[in-house]
């Protein structure tokens, strides 16, 4: 894919330092595979990323069970991520202090 060729990222880079506004609109961002223990097929398709190919990624991150999982994400890097039910997240608030 054209995305990850060395040089496109070299010149993406360079238009994205001179045009700020240009990074926002050619930067990739992290995509859901996995909502609430359910995969994103429609992701999947787009990613090319395969059932086995995301279970073993699981695996890989102490997961044995697409259930076991609150939010998985491609990243712009090709790798997963997981977020288990019990981590928290970054669009989730913080809870109130106690006291």
């Amino acid at each position: 894919m054209l995305r990850h060729h060395p040089l496109w990222s070299v010149a993406v880079d360079g238009l994205s330092y001179r045009w700020p506004r240009f990074a926002t609109l050619a930067k990739a961002r992290p995509r859901p595979l996995i909502r609430d223990g359910q995969l994103d097929r429609r992701v999947m398709r787009r990613e090319f990323i395969t059932d086995e190919e995301l279970l073993s990624q699981l695996r890989l991150n102490g997961v044995t069970d697409p259930e076991q999982v609150k939010r998985a994400y491609i990243e712009p890097n090709g790798m997963v991520s997981v977020i288990r039910p019990d981590q928290e997240t970054p669009d989730e608030p913080l809870p109130p202090p106690a006291g």
